[in-house]
């Protein structure tokens, strides 16, 4: 039993070693003579020997060959299809020959490879479940057997290709490339000279970053070409094509260039793509109706968020009864509140019939401008804001510090965080009822009653939390005072609880802010903000653009930095000097005290008193205009930090500055009211569920978060963006029925996090 391990170790015998080269080499030409004149002597060639002694069934012949296929004697016969394609590939007629052979014995193993034809890989459209789009775990799952068990090879061959890797012929894992060709992404922007000739450590993280990026880019395009060679030979594999197919359907891709699309396999027709838009509106009416029922029990309904929306349903060819029609809709979403949060208050301070006692309450509550006005320990938080928003213009723009003696603070100090956690978040149907009046708001209650499958009884006996603009704040509390007095809980609406928008309230006190420091742009002796918008090379108008308040808000953060820049440079007696691309080394207790001069010189209150003694008004202008935007600034900062204890403080000011602009005089009465509704009358335990619910945080990321009209308003674009390019018409039926509800799930498929993740990390 010796013959055979000894036959596998001469096989092994490496014929590059130059001490015995010389007579290995002689040995075995002297065996390979002497068996080629015996199987001569036979008549037998070497090629019917080798079949013969490989195909032959005898014992004697099997136990010799008993390791050629196992992990002992792989690499030896490796070893022996190698020398057969390094002498048949000599010559290009050869080298073609074999080619074709691990062609053929390719396509067999591709033939055989494929996923089961079984009903568990098809998702009818008739059927389709929003687990399909939204359940992470079971794509990866769905991914994994696709490329690991039932098309391994084919994945494993183009994973190879795109990596320019050459796979070992000895058994490995699965196909993870380690080390990428930095040619694989050549618009990825990495600079290999610079990685790998520097020792920057920077630029280490950057390279990691971008190895996985190409990591994923080869598994992705793989996993998507196997994915498409599979739906193309079943096409009742079509998981990911049906994701596919509404993926390009809410991009506003074309039906010509989806049918190119469904050709090759990489999505499902467009007729499949529409029907299953129509079954998960079916099943998104379903969840609209377990949300707004509360079947979880909560101690408290989940909030509603409410903002109205105006569409025009468009004829081209108009006729008798067929004409175009706007309509004026109201939409919105339910917010399930955060279990943690619901039980660190007591659920006592969370029912209808507590905050209905402390509404009882309220006319007994003596109303004090203290309650409007900042505190001793707000003012003192103010001052920090102040000196903040001066030290990052000037960490930004002239100065870094030489040293650590003294800590510059850039960012104001955390009060009240929300947690970032991801909100529970569910689409409500558009519906045909403007809440632009007290009558509208009625008809807005009895559609949301109506997709709840709850009774007007139900409904209306527990407390329900609206969010909104003004507007709808406005007209809730008309449609209350004109049904007092209420003779039962349906007509007196004493369950309803509302706020203001953050966002909104932001947007319109910036707008009246900015409308306030705007200035004359006919007269050229103006120095209103408007000065400051051409001068930063802003593009501005005689009237402002309302319609894009983010960028008004973006565009008076820039104006507010320019100005303490300016101010900045008058303290340090640079003001006649250009800025350099390279900030100045300057010790951090320097900084400090230019900090504190640039506050009391143009923040303090003895400055704005000494200002407005002067015959001419420009200075005080300015500072009441740095004062009033480092406000916005602030505000803005703050909801976008998730810090509700810096936005009251915001709120507070903002309060006080509307009594006295004529535009806000209806915020100069609801945004008081709210405050003192938070702070002074509802129980402790709804009060702090109120505050910490205001902000969301979308992505579920620290510091990014939005308040809950802004993202309603980030949906109504989308909304609007599906149904205008959708190729379906502009039936407003599938508007309600169809896109409204499933506006999230389609914004799901459209934006991928992962990809996004990794290409935002860079």
């Amino acid at each position: 039993m010796e013959a055979p391990h000894a036959t596998d170790s001469a096989e092994t015998v490496d014929p590059t070693d130059n001490n015995n080269s010389g007579s290995q080499k002689n040995t075995l030409r002297s065996k390979l003579t002497r068996v080629y004149s015996l199987m001569n002597d036979l008549n037998l060639t070497p090629k019917d020997f080798l079949i013969g002694f490989l195909r032959d069934e005898d014992i004697q012949f099997a136990i010799h060959r008993r390791f050629w296929a196992t992990q002992t004697g792989w690499r030896t016969t490796v070893n022996v299809v190698h020398a057969i394609r390094d002498l048949v590939c000599k010559k290009n007629t050869g080298k073609k020959l074999w080619n074709d052979l691990i062609l053929s014995e390719a396509s067999q193993i591709v033939e055989v490879q494929k996923p089961p034809a079984r009903a568990k890989n098809y998702y009818s459209s008739g059927s389709i479940k929003p687990e399909l789009l939204t359940d992470e775990t079971d794509r990866e799952i769905r991914e994994k057997h696709l490329v690991e068990d039932y098309m391994p090879f084919l994945f494993q061959l183009i994973s190879h290709k795109l990596s320019k890797t050459v796979a070992e012929p000895f058994p490995s894992k699965i196909f993870k490339p380690s080390k990428p060709d930095n040619d694989i992404d050549s618009d990825s922007g990495f600079d290999s000279d610079k990685s790998n000739g520097e020792d920057d450590k920077d630029s280490q993280p950057q390279a990691k970053k971008l190895c996985l990026l190409r990591k994923n880019r080869v598994y992705v395009v793989s996993r998507t070409i196997c994915s498409m060679i599979a739906f193309v030979l079943n096409r009742r594999d079509n998981s990911a094509q049906l994701a596919n197919s509404l993926s390009v359907l809410a991009c506003g891709v074309s039906n010509r260039v989806n049918k190119y699309l469904h050709y090759i396999g990489l999505t499902s027709s467009r007729r499949t793509a529409h029907r299953s838009l129509k079954e998960l509106g079916l099943r998104a009416e379903d969840n609209i109706a377990e949300k707004l029922s509360n079947s979880e029990n909560d101690p408290i309904a989940p909030f509603i968020c409410i903002d109205n929306l105006d569409f025009e349903e468009r004829i081209h060819t108009k006729s008798v009864g067929n004409d175009s029609h706007t309509f004026h809709g109201t939409w919105g979403y339910i917010h399930r509140l955060n279990s943690d949060l619901l039980t660190s208050v007591p659920a006592a301070d969370l029912t209808l019939e507590s905050y209905i006692l402390a509404m009882e309450k309220i006319q007994d509550v003596q109303v004090s401008p203290s309650m409007l006005l900042g505190s001793e320990k707000e003012e003192e938080h103010w001052d920090l804001v102040l000196r903040s928003q001066i030290a990052k213009v000037l960490l930004e723009h002239i100065a870094s510090p030489s040293d650590k003696t003294v800590k510059i603070h850039t960012s104001p100090p955390v009060i009240d965080e929300i947690s970032n956690e991801k909100p529970d978040i569910t689409m409500l149907k558009l519906m045909i009822a403007s809440d632009n009046s007290a009558q509208g708001i009625g008809e807005v209650c009895a559609g949301i009653i109506e997709q709840s499958n709850l009774k007007p009884h139900d409904f209306f006996n527990r407390l329900q939390v609206l969010d909104g603009d003004l507007g709808s704040c406005s007209n809730v509390l008309s449609l209350r005072n004109q049904r007092v007095p209420g003779m039962n809980e349906i007509d007196s609406l004493s369950n309803l609880l509302t706020l203001l928008g953050g966002s909104h309230t932001l947007w319109n006190i910036g707008l009246a802010i900015l409308e306030l420091h705007y200035g004359n742009t006919s007269d050229s002796r103006d120095c209103g903000a408007w000065r400051w918008l051409d001068g930063l090379g802003i593009p501005f108008s005689k009237s402002l653009d309302k319609k894009d308040f983010t960028l008004m808000i973006s565009n008076m953060e820039k104006i507010h930095e320019a100005t303490i820049l300016h101010c900045i440079m008058l303290v340090m007696g640079i003001q006649d000097r250009s800025l350099e691309d390279e900030l100045v080394q300057i010790p951090s207790q320097r900084i400090e005290h230019i900090v504190e001069l640039t506050v009391e010189l143009f923040f303090s209150a003895q400055a704005k008193l000494a200002a407005s003694k002067l015959e001419s008004h420009k200075l005080s202008n300015l500072l009441r205009r740095l004062s009033d935007f480092a406000s916005i600034v602030e505000g803005n900062r703050a909801m976008k930090s998730g810090d509700i204890g810096r936005v009251m403080n915001m709120w507070k000011r903002w309060s006080v500055i509307a009594i006295g602009v004529k535009k806000l005089r209806q915020y100069s009465i609801q945004l008081p009211r709210m405050i003192i509704l938070i702070n002074e009358i509802l129980p402790r335990g709804l009060a702090k569920v109120i505050l910490h619910s205001l902000f969301v945080a979308p992505g579920g990321r620290q510091h990014h978060f939005v308040a809950k009209d802004h993202f309603l308003e980030n949906q109504n674009y989308w909304l609007k963006y599906f149904f205008n390019h959708t190729g379906k018409g502009t039936e407003i039926d599938r508007l309600k029925d169809v896109f409204s509800v499933n506006v999230t799930l389609e914004l799901l498929r459209v934006i991928n996090h992962t990809i996004i993740e990794l290409i935002s990390n860079l």
